[in-house]
């Protein structure tokens, strides 16, 4: 009896090393900071320029109709707000933000959608993009970036820069649906005069509704988005362009998330060199989780997820992730949790070595709509902007590591 006190022992002790060897000892202390958006903007987005400044993006209303509008994040403080394009038909869709990027030649890109009416029937939308070389002081016509016409579903759009003078869209598209009830995911090239590519097919078969993610470096593009196959399984893929040509997908982890439904709940994706990490949220056996997978080289695998939340009592994991790989080889992860007093967003540091740190409480603790949060990082720190229907406005704050 003693011998079996004494394994029972040694196994808890060795349980608990293994835990304490798991926790990371960073600490992360988030500051909320002020933007310029305008109350009842709507819709952010984040991305990162050459230079390492911040580009926040977001939809703002007036009283006749709504502007794609952003502002740059340098040396910290807020450039003034500049227009991209002001409209009536602009859509406000915090899952399909607008989005603006800097090319390497100073070339800014923007994308984002309108709708499109058609009397007696569904509204549908299509995406556009427009250029500037002046650094915003004139854009360039907008172009719709599909050659689909049809009054159906074009969205989910995600762009980086590909190559000095040109960016790569990729989005969701509807056209096959009435003919195979299924979406494609697409892409398309933009280069520094406005001028479109020739389109090209990521997946024939692909999640209806759920976010994309596209990341670039010089040596390497890659896309993650939910899949789709006839048995109704939705789980993460990648797909990588590699000399303008896309690879096969490959899938992240096998889930096996079974759901005859879109979930509107797409992965998030970073790349630092030839690190790569997805994080995304999964239904599998009715158990709402957020997993976090790295990859050492460049996406061709990856190694096994590391849970990040599950279900305990009343705090449970909704999704709508964020993640950006910080230059120590870490990912900072960011999602919308689901607590007693409502929701919140939340964050966790993954060491390189899959260490995790406490989980931190970003914003929230509301019953009002977070959106979907975003994330870059910026020097050793980080930015995370969101929407809160509460307050009717975007909101935007630093994290970064403190000893305290």
């Amino acid at each position: 009896m003693r011998r079996v006190v004494v394994l029972i022992f040694i196994v808890l002790v060795a349980a608990v090393a293994v835990l304490w060897h798991r926790r990371d000892t960073a600490r992360w202390k988030v500051m909320e900071i002020s933007n310029p958006a305008a109350p009842g903007s709507q819709a952010p987005n984040l991305s990162t320029a050459p230079d390492g400044s911040l580009i926040l993006t977001w939809i703002e209303p007036s009283e006749t109709d709504k502007a794609v509008r952003f502002a740059l994040w340098k040396n910290g403080t807020w450039t003034d707000p500049s227009t991209v394009i002001q409209s009536a038909d602009l859509q406000a869709d915090a899952a399909a933000p607008p989005n603006v990027v800097q090319l390497p030649n100073g070339t800014l890109v923007a994308v984002w959608s309108q709708w499109v009416k058609s009397p007696g029937k569904a509204n549908g939308n299509f995406l556009f993009a427009s250029v500037s070389g002046d650094a915003a002081k004139s854009w360039s016509r907008p172009v719709r970036i599909h050659s689909d016409v049809g009054i159906s579903e074009h969205s989910y759009e995600s762009i980086a820069a590909t190559a000095p003078d040109e960016a790569t869209i990729i989005w969701l598209d509807s056209h096959d649906w009435d003919a195979k009830h299924t979406y494609r995911l697409m892409s398309v090239t933009v280069n520094a005069h406005g001028d479109l590519g020739a389109e090209k097919t990521v997946d024939a078969d692909t999640c209806t509704c759920c976010p994309t993610a596209f990341v670039s470096t010089p040596s390497l593009s890659l896309a993650a988005y939910r899949g789709h196959t006839p048995q109704q399984i939705r789980d993460m893929k990648v797909s990588r362009l590699l000399a303008g040509n896309w690879s096969n997908p490959v899938t992240v982890h096998d889930d096996l998330w079974k759901i005859n439904a879109c979930p509107v709940n797409g992965p998030a994706l970073s790349i630092n060199g030839n690190r790569v990490a997805v994080l995304w949220f999964t239904g599998a056996n009715d158990t709402p989780q957020v997993k976090i997978a790295r990859s050492d080289d460049s996406g061709s695998t990856f190694q096994p997820p590391v849970l990040l939340d599950s279900p305990n009592g009343e705090n449970q994991p909704i999704g709508h992730v964020a993640v950006s790989l910080l230059d120590d080889g870490s990912a900072l992860a960011i999602w919308l949790r689901h607590v007693a007093s409502g929701d919140e967003i939340v964050g966790e540091r993954i060491s390189s070595t899959g260490k995790l740190s406490d989980m931190f409480t970003v914003g929230g603790k509301t019953n009002s709509d977070l959106g979907y949060p975003r994330v870059q990082r910026v020097g050793s720190e980080a930015m995370i902007s969101w929407s809160d229907k509460t307050s009717h406005s975007v909101k935007t704050a630093i994290v970064y590591l403190t000893n305290n």
